[in-house]
């Protein structure tokens, strides 16, 4: 375990349009709800109302709790240097004004804290790490996280330590996995076979019963996602691969269609769903003080 002080440390999620912010018990690997805190974020303001916005929201969860010293575990969207805290991300509509600064330090400045008291994660490694410490991937020594929904995200945590993945980018068919594996290509798939809209995943979901097109894509998602989870994590890997993400609340939809396709090339895979929802960000981004 990293050598702090604390039991209680703040477990950060930070997404497009706003933080969640959570005390997280280490030792009973359990959220303090009572002592969360959630605020909307302009990403598309400057660097200074952006950082303002965060800090608020983190002295806001700190202030419910005494503790001696502040440390701080953040899940954070990239492309990012997490350890050395800079931003890299541009052209996402999101956090432009950031892009090359050092986050960290600029965070730590503005909440009075050192700046070796944040440690930071790409949020699918905070999601894995989170399902590893209190979720569906608990016990499990080697795991594989997988989150589906407005893109790929993935990770590994092997023999303790976790290690961002590269899934999304992956060369499948004629693309990348992840324009099989995500909301639009559910809604561009749609649009080609039946010349109709839908906003996402939800609203196939309601026509699943009705539309032969629509239970058809379902099965074509799963066997993507087989084939994607052959390729990129064999069962000779790890344990278990723990599926997030809000395409995972579809599970019974495209599931069969994946056991099958694994079936079909006598493979082995035991994937889970997640448990912790958005929780599982802020307990992995907690745990890294643990790792």
């Amino acid at each position: 375990m990293s050598n702090i002080k604390e039991q209680l440390v703040a477990g950060i999620d930070i997404g497009g349009s706003h933080i969640s912010v959570c005390m997280v018990d280490l030792e009973l690997a359990a959220l303090q709800h009572q002592y969360a805190v959630r605020a909307k974020v302009d990403p598309h303001g400057s660097a200074g109302e952006i950082i303002e916005c965060w800090a608020n929201a983190i002295e806001a969860g700190f202030a419910q709790v005494p503790v001696a010293e502040k440390y701080i575990g953040i899940a954070m969207p990239g492309p990012f240097d997490y350890e050395e805290g800079i931003s890299y991300i541009t052209g996402l509509h999101k956090f432009e004004s950031l892009h090359g600064l050092n986050v960290k330090k600029m965070l730590a400045d503005r909440l009075h804290i050192p700046v070796s008291h944040i440690k930071m994660v790409n949020d699918a490694s905070a999601f894995l790490l989170g399902e590893v410490k209190g979720g569906a991937g608990k016990g499990y020594q080697n795991a594989a996280g997988i989150t589906l929904g407005t893109g790929l995200g993935s990770a590994g945590f092997f023999n303790g330590v976790i290690q961002d993945g590269d899934c999304w980018c992956t060369p499948f068919k004629d693309a990348r996995a992840e324009d099989y594996l995500c909301s639009r290509w559910f809604v561009q798939e749609y649009a080609r076979v039946s010349g109709q809209s839908v906003e996402g995943v939800k609203d196939l979901i309601a026509l699943y019963d009705k539309e032969e097109a629509v239970r058809a894509l379902f099965n074509h998602f799963g066997q993507h996602l087989a084939e994607v989870l052959m390729m990129k994590y064999p069962p000779t890997l790890q344990e278990i691969v723990v599926i997030g993400g809000n395409i995972a609340k579809a599970w019974d939809y495209f599931m069969p269609a994946a056991m099958e396709r694994f079936k079909q090339y006598n493979v082995a895979m035991n994937l889970q769903p997640a448990v912790l929802g958005e929780n599982a960000a802020i307990a992995g981004a907690a745990f890294l003080w643990k790792l």
